[in-house]
C-alpha cells in the first residue's frame, strides 16, 4: 500500500470529498494525482494534511507499516519523500520525517534515521563523525549490487568518502549499469560521474578523469539528461584547460555556466561559478 492509497482510504472512511479533505493545503489537481500514485506528496504537506483531518501520524505510518507490501513500497515512498525534501533543501521537512520515523516501528528504522541525519548534516554544512560515515557506508553497500535507491543515496553522500573509495565504487556502478536505457539510472550515473569529477578537480587528481569523461560521453544525450550533460561539458573543459590552457576551453565553460541561468537555475549557476573561479 502506498501513501496515496492510504490517504484515499482514510479520506473515504471519513466520508470526505477530495476538496473537503485537502482544504487549502494542496491543489485539488495535484492531490488527485497523489492518490493515483502519479505525484508524490511532500513531507510538510502530508503532515499538514493528516493534522487537518485529525489523523494520528503514528497510526497512519503504523498502518502503512503493517501492509503486506511494506518491504518495497513503503521504503520507496519514504526514501522518495526524503530525497525530495533534500533536493529542495527543506530542512524542516527532513526534521519532521525524522520525528515520524523515530516514533515508528519501521523495519529499516535505524538505516532511515542514519540517512536523515546525513541529509540534515549536509544541509547544515556539518560533517559526520567517522563512526557515522562508516555506518552509512555499510548500510548503502551491504547489498551485492546497486539499485535505484542505493544509487540515489550514494550520489547524495559521496562527499563523505575519500577519493580512492569513490573511484572504486564509481567504476563498479558504471560497469554494472553500462548500456542501461533507464533515464533515471542514467541521471544517477551522470550525477555520480559529475560529483567525482568535481572531487578530482578539487584535489588536483586528474588521472581518473579521462575514464570518467569517456563513460559520461558514451551516454546519449536526451532532453531529460540535458542538465547533467551540461555539467559534464563544463567539467570536461575545465580539465582540458588544465592540460592545455587555451581560451576556447574557457569559452565553452562560460557558455555551460550561462546555460544554468537560461534553464532557470541561477542559484546553481552562481554556485558552480564560484567553483569554476576557484579552480581556474
Amino acid at each position: 500500500m502506498t501513501i496515496g492509497n492510504l490517504l484515499k482510504k482514510y479520506r473515504l472512511n471519513k466520508e470526505k470529498t477530495q476538496r473537503e479533505w485537502i482544504g487549502n493545503i494542496i491543489s485539488p489537481s495535484y492531490y488527485s494525482k497523489v492518490e493515483k500514485g502519479i505525484h508524490r506528496i511532500s513531507a510538510e504537506d502530508l503532515v499538514s494534511l493528516l493534522n487537518y483531518n485529525s489523523v494520528s501520524l503514528i497510526d497512519f505510518f503504523g498502518e502503512l507499516n503493517n501492509s503486506k507490501q511494506i518491504g518495497y513500497n513503503q521504503e520507496q515512498e519514504l526514501m522518495g519523500m526524503i530525497n525530495d525534501a533534500y533536493y529542495r533543501n527543506a530542512k524542516n521537512e527532513l526534521v519532521k520525517l525524522k520525528e515520524i520515523v523515530n516514533e515508528s516501528d519501521l523495519p529499516n528504522k535505524e538505516a532511515d534515521l542514519l540517512y536523515l541525519d546525513a541529509y540534515i548534516a549536509d544541509i547544515n554544512n556539518e560533517d559526520l563523525n567517522d563512526r557515522e560515515k562508516q555506518a552509512l557506508k555499510d548500510k548503502i553497500f551491504s547489498r551485492p549490487n546497486f539499485d535505484k535507491s542505493t544509487l540515489v543515496l550514494y550520489c547524495n553522500f559521496m562527499m563523505f568518502y575519500d577519493l580512492e573509495s569513490n573511484v572504486i565504487i564509481s567504476r563498479e556502478i558504471i560497469k554494472q549499469f553500462q548500456g542501461s536505457n533507464d533515464v533515471k539510472i542514467l541521471e544517477m550515473i551522470l550525477s555520480v560521474i559529475g560529483n567525482l569529477l568535481i572531487q578530482c578537480i578539487e584535489e588536483k587528481e586528474y588521472d581518473e578523469t579521462k575514464f570518467l569523461v569517456r563513460a559520461a560521453n558514451q551516454i546519449s544525450t536526451k532532453p531529460e539528461l540535458f542538465f547533467y550533460k551540461n555539467v559534464i561539458v563544463l567539467l570536461e573543459n575545465m580539465i582540458m584547460y588544465h592540460y592545455d590552457a587555451k581560451d576556447k576551453y574557457l569559452r565553452i565553460c562560460h557558455k555551460a555556466i550561462e546555460n544554468f541561468s537560461l534553464l532557470g537555475m541561477p542559484e546553481y549557476g552562481k554556485e558552480i561559478t564560484r567553483f569554476f573561479e576557484k579552480q581556474k
